[in-house]
């Protein structure tokens, strides 16, 4: 359907993009990666024609349908929610009503006939009768209630707007699906159940992001080519594996290459000690031009350079009693609308908490009154007299001064001894040079987000409460996110959709829920069954049970993982000349067990299907 040969893409002298190569056909499935600014959401705007490539050609099939979610938000007015979601529906009525009207008044009109018959095949291509059941279906999971149908789409926040262009654009059937981020306004609920979508999803996509959990879920699919895209830095590499295997995969080509790059300079180096050694030698006049002109000709390696990563330590202040925070039948309403009711919780030192539900249910706000920056319309919230907290939420974001100079809005709040030493604070949240002196109003999302991340940083705490704090951000900040949240000794509150974080570091999750909290005293995997309905305390007794067909398979993949694992250590020791057979013998095994796995892979995300479908 879209083949890309030899596409490059520049912005004044930098290059985003040199020589790719690739194609999207049928069925295909493509993650595209790289971090912030390397140019993913160029990708798909010269992938679907609203770009044009510096150089280079993009071919597609004549015909081909796009369905495109931009990242940015998008302004939405004039209909109601289910007139919005049933416009392309309403319109091909209308075009198949007024077809058929002219086909009745002139029965023996080719004209009319063949009008209508383009009519009938637009208004089947997009579902026909059915298409009204699945807009209800599709809005039922992205969220929507059966009350909202009815409202005005501009009374919708930005967030829920994203969601109604997600719906429209998943009932439309396009051809090629083409996803910047489209987890970014969704709760978990409503990602699981896209992820369920898509699966079935019967055309091609290339989807933008970061979750590892959605990615690896996409990209199991055993009809068409999967696998992930990586931009960065203008290279373009390809990896037939999911996101997963492609973050091991990636640092493993990394390795290598320095190691390579090493070996390399460590040649140059005698040859250019051999060369200054026998300069002035004639007898050795013609190895010495010889040399030098090899060296002339060599293409060096060259070791892609290691990025700034963002650093992060939360400090820690004291605190002696054992209860931070305790919230005591705790109501909220705006209005005559309550929020939730009746809230018990009480918030220890030490405790890792995620606080989830789905998007309107109370996270943020409750978040708040947590902090102390709303009061609650009934009940109490009780403190530790030494209750210290940091806070993150995009409230406090949008709250920055536009005008103020990056170092002036850190300044503000700053203590006296942190003043002395602010511009290393900015460096190591990547503002250095001109940087610190940029207005607030020109930075991006992602480096607000982290300017206020800093802001928290500089006062000690003993409470973290951070509001989706890795939204904007790419994986490498999200790493340091997750790496320091782990690392605090304090209490921690996580409002969060990412589940790769609620995994590593959630030891309690809270989940709001029809204005009531659930807390769920375990890790991630433990809500999940409870979920699911397993009884946990059960689980001893069915361990001498007969292990499933999937849990087989995932040993397997662990024990090829693992030989894999030895002999990638073992090419990084290097093997000597003299046993290059060995070496040679290694490496096939090496390659081998790579197509194993994703063999082994492929087959348990079948079974996981089948099992979900017995379900």
């Amino acid at each position: 359907m879209i083949k890309l040969r030899d596409i490059e893409y520049s912005i004044g002298e930098r290059m985003l993009m040199h020589k790719v190569n690739a194609s999207i056909n049928n069925n295909d499935r493509v993650g595209l990666v790289g971090p912030n600014g390397s140019g993913k959401t160029t990708m798909l705007r010269i992938l679907k024609g609203d770009l044009m490539p510096t150089n280079g050609s993009v071919e597609r099939s004549r015909g081909v349908k796009f369905g495109y979610l931009p990242q940015e938000d998008m302004v939405l007015h004039g209909n109601t929610l289910i007139d919005e979601v049933l416009r392309e529906y309403n319109d091909c009525m209308r075009e198949l009503a007024i077809a058929r009207e002219k086909i009745g008044s002139a029965p023996h009109s080719r004209e009319s006939m063949l009008t209508c018959e383009r009519a009938e095949e637009k208004f089947q291509k997009i579902g026909g009768y059915g298409y009204e059941n699945k807009a209800y279906r599709v809005l039922s999971g992205l969220g929507f209630a059966r009350d909202e149908y009815d409202k005005k789409v501009e009374e919708f926040s930005s967030g829920w707007q994203m969601r109604i262009v997600l719906a429209r654009i998943l009932l439309d059937n396009p051809d090629i699906l083409l996803l910047d981020e489209p987890t970014n306004h969704l709760d978990i609920e409503s990602i699981q159940w896209l992820e369920d979508y898509l699966l079935s999803f019967g055309g091609a996509m290339v989807v933008v992001s970061h979750d590892r959990y959605f990615l690896d879920k996409l990209l199991q699919s055993s009809v068409g080519v999967c696998g992930i895209w990586e931009l960065d830095e203008g290279f373009f590499r390809t990896y037939r594996a999911n996101y997963t295997d492609y973050l091991r995969q990636s640092n493993l080509r990394k390795e290598k290459l320095v190691h390579r790059a090493k070996v390399q300079e460590k040649r140059i180096k005698e040859i250019e000690e051999f060369i200054a050694r026998n300069k002035a030698n004639k007898s050795k006049a013609k190895l010495v031009k010889s040399r030098e002109k090899y060296l002339a000709r060599l293409e060096r390696i060259r070791v892609e350079r290691e990025r700034k990563k963002l650093r992060l330590d939360f400090p820690l202040a004291d605190v002696h009693s054992r209860r931070l925070v305790d919230l005591k039948n705790v109501t909220k309403r705006y209005d005559d609308k309550i929020i939730f009711r009746n809230i018990n919780l009480t918030i220890e030192k030490g405790d890792k908490i995620a606080l989830i539900g789905k998007n309107g249910a109370g996270k943020s706000t409750l978040s708040r009154i947590i902090c102390g920056f709303e009061e609650p319309s009934g009940g109490q919230r009780r403190v530790s007299e030494r209750l210290r907290v940091g806070v993150f939420s995009h409230d406090l974001v949008r709250e920055l001064d536009p005008n103020a100079m990056v170092v002036d809005e850190v300044l503000k709040d700053a203590l006296p001894d942190v003043r002395q030493k602010i511009r290393n604070y900015l460096g190591l949240f990547l503002f250095s040079g001109d940087d610190v002196n940029k207005k607030v109003g020109v930075l991006s999302g992602g480096e607000k987000t982290r300017l206020v991340i800093l802001k928290a940083m500089l006062m000690s705490s003993n409470l973290l409460v951070l509001d989706e704090p890795t939204y904007h951000l790419d994986k490498e900040s999200t790493d340091s996110i997750q790496h320091a949240v782990q690392l605090y000794k304090g209490a921690v509150v996580l409002v969060t959709h990412d589940r790769d974080l609620i995994n590593v570091f959630a030891r309690r999750i809270i989940e709001l829920k029809g204005g009531r909290a659930c807390d769920y005293p375990g890790d991630f995997s433990y809500y999940l069954r409870k979920k699911r309905g397993v009884d946990v305390s059960d689980q001893k007794k069915n361990s001498k049970r007969k292990p499933s067909r999937t849990e087989i398979i995932r040993k397997r993949i662990t024990i090829k993982e693992e030989r894999q694992e030895r002999l990638r250590a073992a090419f990084m020791r290097g093997v000597p000349d003299s046993h290059s057979k060995k070496s040679r013998r290694l490496f096939e095994e090496y390659q081998r067990l790579t197509v194993e796995i994703q063999d082994l892979r492929d087959r348990l995300g079948r079974e996981e299907s089948d099992v979900r479908k017995e379900e």
